[in-house]
């Protein structure tokens, strides 16, 4: 099993150089706003490239980061990133570049106009065949099988023998965390060996310093507005943002909601600018949360994520406020429809079928909780996914 881990690995990395230059930049993407496997797995990519290829990576991303913790992780970040917005390019060349935690056909990523993808890593499940990636000169390595592409990376680097530095084993050990939410959601094997590798690399001062990071005080607003609209219904919980600046409190704030008790499925919704923006969660492991905001979304917007855990956004640009307002609520009525089967009619609101999550108890309001396409329910975690 071990030779034919380490064949193949070969055969990957044969098959990554063929795709890259001999000598020059190569330009690093991870999805906009990145979270922490993002970031941890761009780093990877950079010492990779470095040590194996004796290439020079640079890290470019759209989209401020702004969650308390991967502020604090950026702190600790040893490479250069950029802004997409920050860059002028003058160059006619399009350098080559490589998507981590997403690929160039996603709608979660920004890529530069400046490059040519040249390579995936990714774990989330892709839209395209291998076969026509193949064909447009592309190397892909997308493990939907392992639950944090850090993990993917920390399998490339220890196969080339390269030592990683005690910062970077720091945050990939925290990415590969917090993607599984400690290895209790789709951990595959490579995920559980290289967290326990990577953990006893670490400089647990930063580690400490990362998960207790000082929150803003706008966040205990935005928490507060999050719990005022928080309401169950069966097994579900969810809430509503009217106004964020950046996505990811959304996506925090569903993985809150699904920390209640006798709560299997949650979700968030909130406006930004021109997006209508879900995270959704579910404690199921075959909750099929992916497949679920992927269809109902549709061709409004785009989607993306895994059995218990998606996100994604729908465009609402050029609707009137009370519009936008109606295509919320119409949204989270199909969510409900299609988890606990309940519809939600056009003359009824979501106040008049559900609680306040503060006043709700225990079995209040149960019903049988069925997951979409009638599997059985199932819960899940988040994105900016």
């Amino acid at each position: 099993m071990e030779a034919t881990a380490q064949s193949a690995m070969e055969s990957n990395l044969a098959a990554l150089e063929a795709v890259l230059p001999r000598k020059g930049r190569v330009i690093i993407v991870p999805h906009n706003y990145p979270d922490p496997d993002a970031l941890a797995a761009a780093a990877a990519v950079e010492l990779l490239l470095a040590q194996r290829f004796h290439l020079h990576g640079q890290i470019v991303f759209t989209g401020v980061v702004s969650r308390a913790e991967n502020r604090e992780l950026l702190k600790h970040f040893r490479y250069k990133w950029r802004l997409l917005s920050q860059l002028r390019e003058s160059t006619n060349e399009k350098l080559p570049c490589i998507f981590v935690d997403t690929t160039p056909w996603a709608g979660n990523v920004t890529a530069p106009r400046f490059v040519r993808p040249a390579a995936v890593f990714d774990h989330h499940p892709c839209a395209r065949q291998s076969s026509w990636i193949q064909k447009m000169g592309i190397f892909s390595d997308i493990r939907v099988g392992v639950g944090a592409s850090a993990s993917m990376m920390y399998d490339y680097l220890t196969a080339c023998g390269i030592i990683i530095p005690k910062w970077l084993a720091t945050i990939m050990a925290y990415a590969i965390a917090t993607e599984t939410m400690d290895l209790s959601m789709h951990a595959s094997d490579l995920d559980l060996k290289a967290y326990h590798d990577l953990l006893g690399r670490a400089n647990m001062t930063i580690l400490g310093k990362i998960r207790h990071a000082p929150l803003p005080r706008s966040y205990y607003g935005q928490l507060q507005e999050a719990m005022r609209n928080a309401y169950t219904y069966g097994r579900v919980a969810w809430s509503h943002l009217d106004d964020v600046r950046q996505p990811e409190i959304v996506s925090e704030i569903a993985d809150l909601l699904l920390r209640a008790e006798r709560i299997t499925w949650s979700f968030c919704t909130a406006f930004q600018q021109d997006s209508l923006l879900v995270s959704i969660r579910s404690s199921h492991s075959k909750a099929r949360c992916g497949s679920l905001v992927k269809r109902l979304i549709g061709a409004k917007g785009s989607a993306g994520g895994h059995n218990r855990m998606a996100a994604g956004y729908m465009d609402v640009r050029n609707m009137p406020a009370e519009q936008r307002e109606l295509q919320r609520i119409a949204f989270a009525k199909a969510i409900l429809a299609n988890i606990e089967h309940r519809v939600v009619q056009e003359n009824e609101t979501l106040e008049q079928i559900a609680k306040p999550l503060s006043e709700s108890r225990g079995g209040l309001r149960e019903t049988a909780a069925a997951g979409p396409a009638g599997s059985p329910s199932k819960q899940d975690a988040s994105t900016p996914m």
